[in-house]
């Protein structure tokens, strides 16, 4: 297993958690969900960003 491989488990694995978060934020609702809404969200879109990027690294060094 390359190092990439690694960091791209590890953001799908942080992804996972922070969709969960933000799952658990809406259920509880209130100013709660008010206040941690918008930094999960745009955690998750971060995340998200530097998985897709990894995997273009990845895909383009394999090929």
């Amino acid at each position: 297993m390359t190092g990439i491989t690694v960091f791209i488990i590890l953001g799908a694995i942080a992804s996972l958690a922070i969709l969960v978060a933000g799952g658990i934020s809406m259920a509880k609702g209130g100013k709660y969900d008010e206040a941690h809404s918008i930094p999960l969200m745009e955690a998750e879109v971060i995340v998200q960003a530097l998985i897709i990027g990894m995997l273009l690294i990845a895909a383009f060094f394999w090929l």
